[in-house]
C-alpha cells in the first residue's frame, strides 16, 4: 500500500547563541569588525559558508539573517531596475536552479549589495555555466514522477496534471490504521509544502492499493477535491487537491485528507514515494488486536530497487510503530511487518 503527492513553518532564524538575530538594515555589511571577544557567531558562520558553502547556502543564510521575504527582495531589486521573479529567487535559494543569464547575474550583484555581502561573494560561488539543450541533465536529486509511479502514467496524462516541481514537500505525516483482520482500515495524511513557482493553486496526490480497487481521498481540510482519475484494475488513483489560497513562490500551505481503501488482501507493508528530497517524513502505523511479530523500516531507490532494511521498530503499548525520517533524498520510505 503506497501513497505520494505532488518548510514546516519555522520561527525566526537564530544565531549561534540560540537567540534571534538582531535585524540588520538593508545594505549594512553582515560582517562587522571583530571586537575583543572575536567575531560574532553570525560572522563566523558566514565566513565559513563563503569559504566552503554553495551559492544556495550563502544566499539562504543571508536571507534568513536579514529576515527578508522573497517579495521584499523582489521589490528592492525592482527599485534598482533589476527584474527577477520570486520563483527564480526561490529556486536559487534552494539550489534547484542557478542564475546564468546576464539579467540574472545583475540580480545576483544586486543581492550582494542588498544583503550586505562582500562584492562578488555570490557571483564567485556560481562556477561555470551548465550545458543547455539536449545535453542538459535532469534536475539533480529528483526522480521523474512517471518512473516512480509507472501504473499512474495513463492517469496523469489523461488528467493533464501539472508538473510536480511547482511545489516542494517539506513535511509529510501519515497515520495508518490496520484493523483486527490485518487489513487497512484508514490512512490519514497531513502535508506541508512550499510553492516553487507563482500562482500555485493545487497539488496532485497519487495513491496505489495492492490487489484492491482504487482509493479516493476524502475528509479533506484546508483544500477541496478537484479532478480525480482512478483505475480499479491497477488500484491507481490521481487526485487534485485545490488549495484555499493561490500561492506565490516561497509561500507555504498545508493540506490534510483521509484515504479510504476498499477491502483488500492482508496488509504487510506501507510506504510513501518521494520524487524529491523532503525535510521530514513521519509514519505511524497502529495495529488493532493482535500485534505483528516483527516490524522494520525500509528504503528503496526506486520501485524495482532492492529494499534496505533498518533496525527493528518498537511497537508500544498503544499498538503503534513510529518511523521518523529527516532530510531524506528521493525514493521510497516505509515499514513492513510480519504476522505469525
Amino acid at each position: 500500500m503506497t501513497s505520494g503527492s505532488s518548510s514546516i513553518p519555522v520561527g525566526r532564524p537564530v544565531d549561534g547563541t540560540g537567540h534571534p538575530p538582531v535585524p540588520v538594515p538593508f545594505g549594512a555589511p553582515m560582517m562587522a569588525h571583530a571586537g575583543a571577544a572575536g567575531d560574532r557567531p553570525v560572522d563566523r558562520e558566514l565566513r565559513r559558508l563563503l569559504r566552503e558553502g554553495t551559492f544556495a547556502q550563502v544566499l539562504d543564510y543571508a536571507l534568513n539573517h536579514r529576515g527578508l521575504s522573497l517579495e521584499r527582495v523582489q521589490y528592492h531589486l525592482a527599485a534598482q531596475g533589476v527584474r527577477v521573479s520570486r520563483a527564480a529567487l526561490s529556486y536559487w535559494r534552494h539550489g534547484r536552479s542557478r542564475p546564468e543569464r546576464a539579467e540574472s547575474l545583475r540580480a545576483v550583484r544586486g543581492l550582494e549589495a542588498l544583503l550586505g555581502l562582500p562584492a562578488a561573494s555570490l557571483v564567485s560561488r556560481l562556477g561555470p555555466p551548465r550545458p543547455r539543450g539536449r545535453c542538459r541533465k535532469a534536475e539533480p536529486d529528483a526522480i521523474d514522477r512517471r518512473r516512480l509511479w509507472p501504473a499512474h502514467r495513463p492517469l496523469l496524462a489523461a488528467m493533464g496534471a501539472p508538473s510536480d516541481d511547482r511545489i516542494r514537500k517539506l513535511d509529510v505525516h501519515e497515520y495508518v490504521r490496520v484493523g483486527e483482520d490485518h487489513r487497512l482500515s484508514s490512512l490519514r495524511t497531513r502535508m506541508v509544502f512550499e510553492a516553487s513557482a507563482d500562482r500555485v493553486d493545487r497539488c496532485v496526490v497519487l495513491l496505489w492499493a495492492e490487489e484492491s480497487a482504487a482509493a479516493v481521498p476524502s475528509d479533506v481540510k484546508f483544500c477541496r477535491v478537484g479532478r480525480v482519475r482512478a483505475d480499479d484494475a491497477t488500484g491507481a488513483t490521481v487526485c487534485e487537491l485545490l488549495l484555499e489560497q493561490r500561492l506565490a513562490a516561497g509561500e507555504r500551505s498545508v493540506v490534510e485528507f483521509t484515504s479510504h481503501f476498499p477491502p483488500g488482501p492482508e496488509l504487510t507493508f506501507y510506504h510513501h514515494r518521494f520524487t524529491r528530497p523532503i525535510r521530514q517524513y513521519v509514519l505511524q502505523t497502529e495495529f488493532a488486536g493482535r500485534l505483528p511479530v516483527s516490524c522494520v523500516p525500509f528504503r528503496q531507490a526506486g520501485v524495482h530497487a532492492p529494499r534496505h532494511i533498518g533496525a527493528p521498530l518498537w511497537i508500544g503499548a498503544s499498538g503503534t510503530a513510529h518511523l521518523v525520517v529527516t532530510d531524506s533524498g528521493p525514493g521510497i520510505v516505509g515499514m513492513s511487518w510480519e504476522w505469525d
